[in-house]
């Protein structure tokens, strides 16, 4: 039986929460927003309705469509991880209060996220003849949106983290930390149900890991003066250079995970050895 027969109905669910959690700060004010963020919101959005059509099509025997969209997977990624950065680099180069309290800190999960997104994305054409791990680590990706969804979902709407002055920017910080704490617990959650079920529990554990490491810098590392500096300088990066950047990580993931997802074709020392049983 194929694995997660209804995700692309929880993903869906998920992109609905994200679009009600952004609401405030984004879609009411679309065209108010840089090209940075449309960007971002766009190829975020197209990933996950792709998450959600190449389940459909997988679970309907519809393979050739499934095949499709992960064809055009291989472009979206390199401009997905492009939107990402240029949107690190809007967030280094704002101002105001939240910047000085959290923007250059949460820098360091978006940079940390970008890469972690493209690594699972890897893993996953890696494991794409492998049913089991190919679609955890597709949904391991999705796993990386759900702090920054669920903080700007209780920011944005629900008290008492609700943001209504500058005066109340400090609850946001209390926002992350619950937030920190759902996706521990829902993806170990999924990890324990993996390994209950004896299935490959490796890729939500990497998801796992990849989320704490995100956060791990938010509170620690981030804090110091040695990052705000390099914060400093990376703000004064060019935007094309950073999508370049951008560009080059996702096609290089996307190159690796083709590459070794490959067919092993057996070497002459193989063929040898074969013969010589056969004889």
């Amino acid at each position: 039986m194929r694995p997660f027969r209804y995700s692309h109905y929880y993903v869906g669910a998920f992109l609905l929460l994200t679009i009600w959690a952004f609401w405030p700060s984004y879609f009411a004010v679309f065209g108010e927003a840089s090209f940075a963020h449309h960007l971002h919101g766009l190829t975020a959005t197209l990933w996950i309705v792709l998450l959600m059509t190449q389940n459909i099509a997988i679970q309907h025997r519809k393979r050739q469509i499934h095949i499709w969209f992960g064809w055009s997977s291989l472009l979206l990624v390199p401009v997905f991880t492009a939107g990402g950065l240029l949107t690190t680099l809007v967030t280094l180069q704002s101002e105001g209060p939240f910047h000085d309290m959290f923007g250059v800190r949460l820098a360091t999960a978006d940079l940390i996220g970008s890469i972690l997104f493209c690594t699972f994305f890897a893993l996953a054409l890696r494991h794409r003849r492998d049913v089991q791990r190919h679609s955890r680590y597709m949904l391991a990706t999705v796993t990386l949106l759900i702090g920054p969804s669920f903080a700007r979902l209780l920011t944005n709407n629900i008290p008492p983290f609700k943001i209504e002055t500058f005066a109340e920017l400090p609850k946001f910080g209390q926002a992350a930390d619950a937030s920190l704490v759902f996706t521990i617990v829902f993806l170990l959650t999924l990890v324990l149900w993996d390994i209950r079920n004896r299935k490959p529990a490796v890729p939500f554990t990497l998801a796992l890991v990849g989320n704490v490491v995100m956060y791990h810098g938010y509170y620690t590392w981030a804090r110091s003066e040695s990052w705000h500096q390099a914060a400093d300088l990376l703000a004064t990066l060019p935007a094309w250079l950073v999508c370049l950047v951008g560009l080059l990580i996702g096609i290089v993931a996307s190159l690796y995970g083709w590459q070794a997802g490959m067919p092993r074709q057996a070497s002459s020392r193989d063929k040898i050895r074969v013969s010589v049983l056969a004889e």
